[in-house]
């Protein structure tokens, strides 16, 4: 079940951090769009590198909670992941393919979800767990998803 986050205080509470340090420009009131500016800020700041944001949106893409403009947030970080996937732990990569493979096993398939299939094609073959083979996907768009999975998968490993 998603946990519904309305603003930013109820985010840093859900995360147990702070997240001032990401909020840039001037403030904004209203709650929705200061939460979309900071979680901006965030996947920029770990397409640069930083360590801290890397986390956070690690944190917020597996732990799935419902926010305004959920959808881009989340597919703005797993887009900024992709590009330093090496910033990622081996935890943080078995909890993200976790995550898309369970989103892919939804009745209906998320949007986002093509931006985390993006992202854990990024990871080497052999961290794609077994049970990728027997996901149950329900929708064409998910069978369409976890067939791109497999194949990258398969293609990445003959060339070793």
């Amino acid at each position: 079940m998603m946990i519904p986050i309305a603003n930013l205080d109820e985010l840093e509470e859900f995360l147990g951090e702070k997240l001032q340090q990401f909020e840039a420009g001037p403030p904004i009131a209203h709650p929705g769009l200061r939460l979309s500016q900071l979680c901006r800020q965030v996947a920029l700041e770990s397409r640069n590198g930083n360590a801290t944001a890397v986390r956070i949106a690690v944190l917020i893409l597996t732990k799935d909670p419902a926010m305004p403009f959920g959808k881009r947030i989340k597919s703005g970080f797993a887009r900024a992941l992709k590009q330093g996937v090496e910033l990622l732990s081996e935890v943080q990569r078995r909890g993200l393919t976790a995550k898309t493979v369970a989103l892919l096993e939804l009745e209906f398939c998320p949007r986002e979800t093509e931006d985390y299939c993006k992202l854990i094609k990024q990871f080497d073959p052999a961290e794609l767990p077994a049970r990728i083979d027997e996901v149950r996907a329900t929708d064409a768009k998910s069978r369409m998803l976890l067939q791109g999975l497999i194949a990258e998968g398969a293609r990445r490993a003959s060339r070793r």
